[in-house]
């Protein structure tokens, strides 16, 4: 097809064959546009740079679904004067509930069923958010607020930040 005087050339991004893409490509084909298909799988939502070479991109909306998250250790963990349930999703210290969000639960229970372990910023993201697609910033964020709702049960300084590499738990500052 012609737009403006050149023929406009469009990009399909697709994660495999299906009926879906076979029929959006009949359509802009017959519609007279140049179609060109590429595989394309980014979970981090990035476009190829051949991408900028065409009037028109096209994105199948299954090539950037999220991943599963990963499935999480479900079991207990208890140090010191810090308690999570895992089933009833509940930290509780000094046997106090804790409240805080499921995502910062997720986050204090993962640092904490691997006590001394550092995780940097990009392997949190896989094991707590189950990919990438957030940015390391979140990781920061959600750190500094475990912080803060941990502070004034004296629990704060559990997590901590190994500079130049990540965070971890610390399983002496919860005695």
């Amino acid at each position: 097809m012609s737009i403006g005087g050149f023929e406009a050339r469009v990009l399909v991004l697709g994660s495999g064959p299906g009926e879906q893409m076979a029929g959006l490509m009949g359509v802009l084909g017959g519609a007279g546009y140049r179609v060109d298909v590429r595989d394309h799988s980014d979970s981090m939502g990035r476009l190829p740079i051949e991408a900028m070479e065409y009037d028109i991109v096209v994105l199948d909306p299954r090539a950037l679904a999220p991943q599963p998250a990963p499935a999480t250790d479900l079991s207990d963990v208890e140090i010191g004067r810090l308690r999570i349930d895992a089933r009833r999703r509940l930290v509780l210290v000094d046997e106090v509930p804790v409240r805080m969000s499921a995502r910062e639960f997720t986050l204090l229970h993962h640092l904490a069923a691997h006590p001394g372990t550092v995780f940097s910023r990009d392997a949190l993201l896989r094991a707590v958010w189950g990919s990438s697609w957030r940015t390391e910033g979140s990781v920061t964020e959600y750190i500094r607020r475990l912080r803060i709702i941990l502070e004034p049960t004296g629990l704060g300084e559990c997590i901590v930040t190994r500079k130049g590499f990540g965070y971890s738990f610390d399983p002496d500052a919860a005695l």
